[in-house]
C-alpha cells in the first residue's frame, strides 16, 4: 500500500489519500498513521491560532524544535541507531525539521502581528513543508521495509 501511494504521489497524484494497512504501520516502534495524523493536525492548530480560536498562544520555541514530537524523538533515537546509513533517513530528518520551522515561522509571523503574512506562508511554505515531510517520512518506511 505504501509503495502504491508513494509510486503516485511522486507521479504527481497529490489527490491519492494514504491508506496504511497493519503490516505498514509500524516501524521499531513508530507508528506511521500516527506520526502522519499528528502532523497533519498542525495545520488546523496554525488556522485555529491565525484566527483566535486558540485557546493558548502556540509556544514557537517548541514548534521549532524537531526533537520534542513522537517523530522527532524515534527519529534522533531508535530510527537513526537502525537507519541513518539509508539516504531516506537524512532526507526524512531534513524534511521534518524543515515542517517545523515553516510552522514556526506561521507562529512567529501572527504573533509579530504580521497575520497575512502568516496566513500566506500557511498556504505556501507550511504546505509544501507538510507535502515533503509526509512524503519523505513514508519514503523512509518503505525503504526501511524492503
Amino acid at each position: 500500500m505504501l509503495k502504491n501511494w508513494l509510486h503516485k504521489k511522486l507521479s504527481g497524484n497529490n489527490n491519492e489519500k494514504l491508506v496504511v494497512g497493519p503490516e505498514d504501520e509500524n516501524l521499531s516502534g513508530l507508528n506511521l498513521k500516527e506520526v502522519l495524523d499528528a502532523h497533519s493536525a498542525w495545520k488546523e492548530k496554525l488556522e485555529n491560532e491565525l484566527s483566535g480560536a486558540s485557546s493558548e498562544p502556540i509556544d514557537v520555541k517548541n514548534t521549532a524544535n524537531d526533537h520534542l514530537c513522537t517523530f522527532g524523538q524515534w527519529i534522533y533515537g531508535p530510527g537513526k541507531t537502525k537507519y541513518s546509513k539509508l539516504p531516506e533517513y537524512e532526507t526524512a530528518r531534513k524534511a521534518h525539521a524543515n515542517f517545523h520551522t515553516a510552522a514556526a515561522e506561521v507562529v512567529v509571523e501572527h504573533q509579530s502581528g504580521n497575520t497575512e503574512k502568516a496566513q500566506n506562508l500557511l498556504k505556501t511554505k507550511f504546505r509544501s513543508a507538510s507535502n515533503n515531510n509526509q512524503l519523505e517520512l513514508v519514503r523512509l518506511f518503505t525503504a526501511a521495509k524492503e
